[in-house]
């Protein structure tokens, strides 16, 4: 009698110790969140196509002088399920390219039409108005694109070029400003900034941002005329003499001339 007892209680203690075991291995795995489960479960054809999008985006640089570099940023951009609307943005930016700005415009104007909510078209198209100096205009493919979320924040800088352009100096300032705060090694923003102020007849404001720019790029020379040009107007005609001096020195031709007229320096 005690033996069968004995036997049942060792069965019962060993069925314990399985279970405890496995329930352990089992708690011991890795929560996968919902997030992780569904990468982990996304087809191939997919998580690819997401990589080639990627991909695709172009990279974050400095807004450049040259739009039309700006413009072949997005000469990748392309519609998978449009093929008429990616060929329009290639054309455009093509003709960019070869200085066929009007013919560039009506390729962008026929993409808008075909995708009004996409934000990079929009933006190209502002590139090329603003190479026509067709400001306000300019201004509102800008303003659609920051709209539409494009997440680009070089489209600030060059809509505070379009506003400079239609003599809105308060809001040139701001988007300006806007790309100072985001970037605050770019010499040109400052450089903008100054002219703007310089516009408003506010000199004091207008010196301090060319000297910023200045700090941000020792070498930019057209800062050091426009600052001397500015000094002269609130009588710090040494501080002229010398920014004219280092403007000169640096290759700004025009400078030796000032400097002969303001600085008393003789031929």
């Amino acid at each position: 009698m005690h033996y069968v007892i004995f036997t049942i209680l060792f069965i019962a203690f060993g069925y314990v110790i399985f279970r405890f075991g496995k329930n352990g291995r089992r708690e011991s795995q890795p929560i996968i969140s919902d997030q992780e489960r569904a990468e982990k479960d996304r087809p191939e054809s997919l998580t690819k196509s997401v990589q080639e999008k990627q991909k695709d985006t172009p990279k974050s640089v400095l807004p450049s002088k040259n739009f039309t570099l700006e413009l072949n940023r997005f000469k990748s951009s392309h519609d998978d399920e449009n093929a008429e609307f990616t060929q329009f943005m290639k054309n455009g930016i093509q003709k960019s390219n070869t200085q066929n700005y009007k013919g560039a415009l009506e390729d962008f104007s026929h993409a808008v039409e075909l995708k009004p909510f996409e934000p990079t078209v929009h933006y190209c198209r502002g590139l090329v108005k603003l190479i026509l100096k067709n400001f306000e205009s300019a201004i509102e493919d800008f303003t659609e694109t920051i709209i539409l979320k494009m997440n680009e924040q070089n489209v600030f800088y060059y809509r505070g070029l379009a506003n400079y352009g239609a003599k809105d100096f308060d809001h040139a300032i701001l988007d300006f400003s806007r790309i100072v705060k985001e970037e605050g090694n770019f010499a040109e923003a400052y450089f903008n900034l100054a002219l703007c102020y310089k516009q408003k007849r506010d000199y004091q404001k207008a010196i301090q941002f060319f000297t910023e720019t200045i700090n941000k790029n020792s070498r930019h020379e057209v800062a050091y005329f426009e600052r001397a040009l500015l000094k002269n107007k609130v009588e710090d005609k040494e501080g002229c003499c010398r920014d004219l001096k280092k403007a000169m020195e640096m290759g700004h031709l025009e400078a030796y001339h000032y400097i002969k007229e303001l600085c008393g320096v003789k031929s």
